[in-house]
């Protein structure tokens, strides 16, 4: 399977197949790559042995390839990566400290970037009312992305180093 020849980017690539497909050709060019680069360095150490490492011809990635493996990737990670994730986490009762924690981030941050998304989501109700929040969801979501601010602020701000110290 490959991907036709004018997906170049992480847009193209998310629309011309499902993200099952993608991870599919992903790891087939990243084997692909690999191997090829496996051979490079046992050759250039002196050790290829093409009984024990097999005889066939590894070529590396062309630019193509290279292309369409960091489409790819790039695709992936969005699709995985999405704000939807974090509405569906906190709604099962997870933590914003645990979201921050995950996503190697901070509280405000991911805080900021949820009530974007919700925002966003709103948005598209307004245009498409079969789609996004409603208004009542929207409130909701703004009401849990401020839920506790005041306290994170405070231990954010408390353990900035930015901040003046007495001595």
């Amino acid at each position: 399977m490959t991907m036709p020849a004018h997906s170049t980017t992480w847009y193209d690539a998310r629309y011309d197949m499902p993200v099952s497909q993608q991870l599919e050709r992903y790891n087939e060019l990243a084997a692909k790559n690999a191997s090829a680069r496996a051979r490079i360095e046992l050759v250039a150490r002196g050790i290829y042995d093409p009984v024990r490492h097999g005889a066939d011809d590894r070529p590396p990635l062309t630019a193509a390839e290279h292309i369409e493996l960091l489409a790819l990737a790039e695709s992936i990670a969005r699709t995985v990566r999405h704000p939807s994730n974090v509405h569906h986490a906190l709604l099962a009762g997870v933590t914003w400290a645990d979201i921050a924690r995950i996503t190697d981030s901070d509280d405000l941050t991911v805080r900021r970037n949820y009530q974007q998304w919700a925002d966003d989501q709103y948005d598209l109700n307004q245009r498409f009312p079969d789609r996004g929040m409603t208004a009542d969801e929207h409130v909701a979501a703004t009401a849990r992305a401020a839920e506790g601010i005041r306290d994170t602020f405070l231990r954010t701000a408390t353990t900035s180093t930015d901040l003046p110290c007495d001595r």
